[in-house]
């Protein structure tokens, strides 16, 4: 309330009141993953490291030299273009204030019963809380301001639908991203959940934030949330291949990576169809005149060993050659090529290792379509790799490292992310940023072909 003196025509003056409404505030809201985040639901933004030079990124220079140096770099090369793909399916694009706005997105199963819809599921029946940040663009006030939550789909439940403002300002935070430019922002941590029940989402959809004092309402945030009506069935035939009577054990958990801390960010149901057994001392002995039985004797350099610098590729190609002959579950032919639709894991205790290098795991690919297989193998030394057993099988989904130069949709340095199509290391063989136990995540470009990959099956 105001106070003015105001002098009339008689000379008299009097004292009165005004009422002058607060002005609604300057500020942006942001979805994010809060920490811990272990892959069980999809989630992808554009990160300030990625387009802000933050991070320091070992540098080889000159190029192919061997000498590295460190410098503080944006961890993505196409900057630009990276930008425009995260504006990419984005539902009526905002820029609050004028400034640029990059939507986190969200992808969840339906939560369903199987006559609403067969291919929903009980993963996020609880829903997904996310940590809400707060972009300052002015100095905030604890004042009466709300934020509301809305989306058009009433299958989309927010809980809850409305906050105060004020109790989301705790202690501000100052973010420095290169130079002399910083961001103020706050952080609430898992203050809204998300969650779809009853009909899937034929089309991607969007929650709306809005900021509310009074009678004045900005939108100052959205998230989008990932189309969800068809849900691919990828299947999987895992295969021990048994060499010298030594017997492979991958990790007891590959199924619950593939189920719920990889594919499922896709929205992609992986099932192992087959878990089987391929005695290759048994295919030798019966098959001593098959080329590819020569070939692969050939690749050893010790026994239980091949050579990671020639033989790996050679090796895991003429497993798949055998296979396709003598194996019990061979699809005849197309593991190669990809040409069928079933994904084949093979995993064994042979060595692939020359010079203190080891192969973890390799993917199959066409070298004449330039195509990724639909088969891997993962040697002794990955077996335990939590990292081994998805990035493998990412590449068998279609997918080029993060770091691919003139591959890849968008080029990363090595080691500075926590996707699972990067390195943990960088190029200078230094430690990346992430440890591979939390390499847990594909971006949204990466579900987008992931989900074209021509090995799914839609309908089942």
């Amino acid at each position: 309330m105001n106070k003015f003196r105001i002098e009339f025509k008689d000379g008299a003056t009097r004292t009165a009141s005004v009422k002058i409404a607060p002005t609604l505030k300057k500020f942006m809201v942001h979805f994010r993953r809060p920490t811990g985040y272990q892959g069980k639901y999809g989630f992808d933004w554009l990160r300030d490291e990625y387009i802000y030079p933050i991070e320091s990124v070992a540098i080889e220079t000159p190029p192919s030299s061997g000498n590295f140096t460190r410098s503080k770099k944006a961890l993505c090369k196409n900057v630009a273009s990276l930008k425009t793909e995260y504006k990419k399916d984005v539902l009526n694009p905002i820029s609050p204030y004028g400034n640029d706005y990059y939507p986190a997105w969200l992808s969840i199963f339906p939560h369903t019963t199987t006559a609403q819809f067969k291919h929903g599921s009980r993963m996020h029946k609880d829903g997904v809380s996310l940590d809400l940040e707060i972009e300052a663009l002015e100095s905030l006030v604890k004042d009466s301001t709300e934020l509301l939550f809305e989306c058009a789909d009433k299958n989309v439940i927010i809980t809850p639908n409305k906050l105060n403002l004020k109790n989301l300002i705790g202690n501000k935070k100052t973010k420095n991203l290169g130079g002399t430019t910083t961001r103020d922002y706050y952080l609430a941590t898992k203050k809204i959940n998300i969650k779809n029940t009853t009909t899937p989402l034929k089309k991607h959809e969007e929650i709306k934030v809005f900021a509310k004092l009074g009678t004045q309402k900005k939108e100052v945030g959205k998230l989008m949330i990932y189309k969800n009506n068809r849900i691919p069935k990828a299947e999987v035939v895992v295969i021990n291949v048994n060499y010298a009577s030594s017997i492979a054990s991958l990790r007891d958990d590959y199924q619950y990576l593939f189920k719920k801390q990889s594919f499922n960010q896709a929205l992609i149901r992986m099932d192992v169809a087959t878990d089987t057994k391929f005695n290759l001392d048994e295919t030798i002995r019966k098959y001593p005149t098959d080329p590819d039985v020569i070939s692969l004797k050939n690749n050893f350099i010790a026994p239980s060993q091949v050579d990671a610098n020639t033989k790996d590729i050679q090796f895991h190609k003429d497993i798949i050659k055998l296979y396709e002959k003598y194996g019990k579950h061979s699809p005849g032919i197309g593991m190669i090529d990809g040409n069928q639709q079933k994904t084949y894991l093979f995993y064994t205790n042979i060595l692939a290792s020359s010079s203190g290098f080891s192969t973890l795991g390799i993917c199959s690919l066409d070298t004449t379509t330039g195509a990724w297989g639909n088969s891997y193998i993962i040697y002794s030394t990955g077996l335990s790799s939590k990292h081994t057993v998805t990035h493998e099988a990412g590449h068998s989904f279609s997918l080029e490292h993060s770091f691919q130069p003139g591959a890849t949709k968008y080029e990363f340095y090595q080691g500075t992310t926590d996707n699972i199509m990067d390195y943990s290391q960088q190029d200078d063989a230094t430690a990346g940023f992430y440890h591979e136990d939390k390499m847990n995540c594909y971006f949204k470009w990466q579900w987008d072909i992931m989900r074209t990959d021509r090995s799914l099956i839609n309908t089942y």
